[in-house]
């Protein structure tokens, strides 16, 4: 086989340029310390690093949604920690509020001050981030969630949205709280019912918030207590006539002047039992301004409203021709006759000896004599009232609701403005009572901030548990990465010091046979 000259020049230079060109990715692989430098070096691997590196990006914005996320749910912290301070501070007065001592000028100081901490109320409502953004106004960030009206409910303007973001492949994570759930849906009074005086009660009744004595007997309905006293009434009528003279005797009975009942011996169906004559007086309870109840054989009135006035109750019979010979005996035990004494009238004292609890159709659920500080229960609620209630003083049990936090602070203010400052002892007892309820709405209202608070602790601690998976996510992401494209220094190192020989070698060979031409040897 003959060989020419320039045939073996050039396969020495192609062998030397393919000695430099691997010394040369060798070089480059040492100074990046990368094995793969293009896909084609390795395309299953190359793949491989573009998906890793694709998902390490994505968990690297997870860390940085984390981040603002902290910073978020800190500045609402923050600003939930501003609002229990003024909310205690508000409580501080109420309970100086409440002093007897108190003159007219100290509580209008006391309203000047809870006015100016609704108005702080107010801003740490509004309360915005860093971007701008209001913390409490759902998924409207640029609207302004609360606003203030002249002496109405403050109007929310958000809506109930809770933004989330994402912190982790599967997992977000709410970053704000609604205006509804951080200041409207507070329930009032204990939460299942409130307890309410009646504005116009004349007594110094003053009920107590009350407690659930039995979740399962809890009804939903709404109660009345109001006040008996009791009375000599029996359940029947009695006629005297002599009949010397043919006579029709008749009776009549009034209440504070208003007829509630009449009859004559001819009646073939008088009434006859306590029950019956207190529908007679309840059906003529608007024109006589009393209501009756039985229980237990007696029969009890009260005023249907206050102030309370004594009962004046009237019996008179007519009809008589034989003097004293005809009488009667009516159902409240006057003794009536022919001769002076055809009418008689009593007077029952607008005493507070009874409570009678109605429902909302009017059906009696307890009864019992009045003690002051003494239990109520039924149904489920338990309750008491101190104090002196009048006959025709009220208090209403009804079911609670959401109330928000500035009508909480609002009524406070508005008992102090007003109520308190009517220089009266009913002004006095209405103060306690409003006062009392306030102390309750507050706490309720506290501890629902109290239980955002809690939330916000919670959330910041699955961030914290969040950040450190996606860390331990990230360095075993890159690790995988540098096992596939990383390079194997001492391999490397090794490679290259042999193909420099190698390339020296040939180098050396090729210039060895450059001098073998046989113009040499002519």
């Amino acid at each position: 086989m003959r060989i020419s000259t320039g045939q073996i020049q050039l396969s020495g230079l192609n062998r030397m340029l393919e000695q430099q060109a691997q010394l040369l990715r060798t070089q480059q692989q040492l100074s990046t310390q990368k094995r793969i430098l293009n896909p084609a070096d390795d395309p299953a691997a190359s793949a491989k690093i573009v998906g890793l590196d694709q998902t390490l990006k994505v968990t690297e914005q997870f860390q940085i949604n984390i981040n603002f996320s902290r910073s978020r749910l800190e500045l609402e912290e923050g600003v939930v920690s501003g609002i229990n301070s003024t909310l205690d501070r508000v409580r501080e007065i109420a309970v100086q509020g409440n002093n007897s001592a108190l003159t007219n000028a100290d509580r209008r100081a006391l309203a000047a001050e809870v006015s100016q901490n609704l108005s702080e109320l107010l801003g740490l409502a509004n309360s915005r981030d860093a971007g701008g953004e209001y913390l409490f106004s759902g998924y409207q960030g640029h609207t302004q969630p609360f606003t203030a009206t002249a002496s109405g409910p403050y109007v929310y303007n958000g809506d109930d949205g809770q933004r989330s973001i994402q912190i982790g492949t599967n997992r977000q994570l709410a970053v704000t709280d609604s205006g509804t759930s951080a200041f409207r849906e507070i329930r009032n009074g204990n939460g299942t019912f409130t307890t309410l005086d009646n504005p116009s009660n004349t007594g110094s009744g003053i009920i107590d918030p009350g407690s659930v004595s039995d979740p399962t007997l809890i009804d939903g309905d709404t109660y009345t207590v109001s006040f008996y006293t009791p009375t000599t009434a029996t359940g029947s009528l009695t006629y005297n006539d002599d009949l010397t003279t043919p006579d029709n005797l008749d009776y009549t009975l009034a209440i504070n002047g208003a007829t509630v009942y009449t009859s004559d011996e001819a009646d073939a169906t008088p009434i006859n039992t306590l029950d019956d004559l207190a529908i007679e007086i309840n059906n003529a309870s608007i024109a006589t301004g009393v209501r009756a109840h039985v229980d237990n054989g007696e029969l009890y009135l009260t005023n249907t409203a206050a102030p309370a006035t004594a009962i004046t109750i009237t019996e008179t019979m007519a009809g008589a021709s034989d003097g004293g010979l005809d009488s009667m005996v009516g159902y409240f035990g006057s003794n009536l006759d022919g001769s002076g004494t055809s009418s008689v009238t009593r007077t029952v004292e607008p005493a507070a000896e009874f409570y009678l609890v109605e429902d909302s159709r009017g059906n009696a659920e307890a009864f019992g004599r009045y003690t002051d500080g003494g239990s109520i229960g039924f149904n489920g609620i338990q309750t008491n009232i101190k104090g002196g209630p009048n006959l025709g003083d009220q208090f209403v049990i009804s079911p609670s609701l959401n109330q928000d936090v500035f009508s909480t602070v609002r009524n406070l203010q508005d008992a102090l403005e007003g109520i308190g400052n009517n220089g009266t002892a009913e002004g006095s007892t209405q103060l306690n009572n409003a006062i009392n309820r306030f102390f309750v709405d507050i706490d309720r209202a506290m501890e629902n901030f109290n239980g955002i608070r809690a939330q916000l602790g919670a959330r910041m601690n699955a961030l914290d548990s969040q950040q450190s998976l996606n860390e331990d996510f990230i360095l075993r992401t890159r690790e995988t990465i540098s096992e596939l494209e990383d390079l194997d220094i001492t391999e490397a190192i090794t490679r290259f010091t042999q193909q420099e020989v190698a390339l020296q070698a040939a180098q050396q060979s090729y210039t060895r046979i450059q001098g073998l031409s046989l113009f040499n040897f002519l």
